[in-house]
């Protein structure tokens, strides 16, 4: 799949996290010796009451405590041990870093795979891009080719015109050079139901749309993609509201995605 810039995202909060754990553990060893390096306020013979510290009773004080050397080496110890797991801390977040930096160089590559098609369809389809027949969008996740239906397909018909067998010929012709991709073809309608006689051939515009991403597909296949993906999903999926003309227009179309 491509690189998910969301899973970039959880690794850089993750790195931050390590971050953040290394500079607690690295005060904390720090704040530690500082508290014995201190000297203890202990009582005073007048009566005024310090702080209560366990130091200023060697009594209630842990054995290895009443000896300075004993507690000296108990220190180093725990320093030396502070020091052990910051530093398998930084060996995580070094790891960790390059393995962001793997994920944002596949993301780098994959994106200019898909705008060097990008770049080929709109080559190969510049004058029904220009007439707004035919819509070419890229993003992080995805290749999008959206043909309007009025431009493929006669009114209620699931056969494709010869523009649009050609235009999808030359789509196919550009998308067969990235193998690695998966290709699916959608189909779309408006939310118009079926009528007439053409509801004994499509009973709702589920089977319309189904009926005319299978024959895009094969147009697409006649240009050399082969492989692909066909789903139709009626008046579920619109762009626009289907309140005009314009709007149930826009919803008519096949969508060619292409995605890792």
């Amino acid at each position: 799949m491509i690189a998910d810039p969301h899973t970039i995202q959880e690794m850089e909060v993750i790195m931050q996290a390590f971050r953040t754990t290394i500079l607690v553990a690295s005060l904390a060893a720090v704040t530690g010796c500082a508290s014995w390096d201190q000297s203890p306020i202990c009582p005073k013979t007048d009566g005024w009451q310090a702080w209560n510290d366990v130091r200023c009773n060697v009594d209630a004080a842990p054995k290895n405590q009443a000896d300075p050397l004993a507690a000296m080496d108990s220190m180093a110890a725990e320093l030396a041990a502070s020091k052990q797991h910051m530093a398998e801390l930084e060996r995580q977040l070094a790891g960790r870093d390059k393995e962001l930096a793997d994920l944002r160089g596949t993301l780098l590559a994959e994106e200019q795979k898909l705008k060097t098609a990008q770049r080929g369809l709109v080559r190969a389809l510049r004058p029904q891009i220009e007439k707004g027949d035919i819509m070419v969008d890229l993003n992080n996740e995805r290749l999008l080719i959206s043909l309007a239906s009025n431009y493929l397909f006669g009114p209620g018909q699931d056969e494709v015109t010869p523009e649009g067998i050609d235009a999808l010929k030359r789509v196919g012709a550009v998308l067969k050079d990235y193998p690695e991709y998966k290709v699916a073809v959608d189909g779309h309608t408006d939310n118009v139901p079926i009528g007439g006689e053409l509801k004994n051939k499509f009973p709702t515009n589920k089977e319309l749309s189904e009926s005319r991403a299978a024959n895009a597909a094969r147009a697409l296949a006649k240009g050399g993609l082969a492989a692909a993906t066909t789903t139709g999903y009626a008046d579920s999926k619109p762009v626009e509201p289907n309140t005009t003309p314009a709007g149930r227009a826009k919803n008519r179309r096949v969508e060619i995605r292409v995605t890792k």
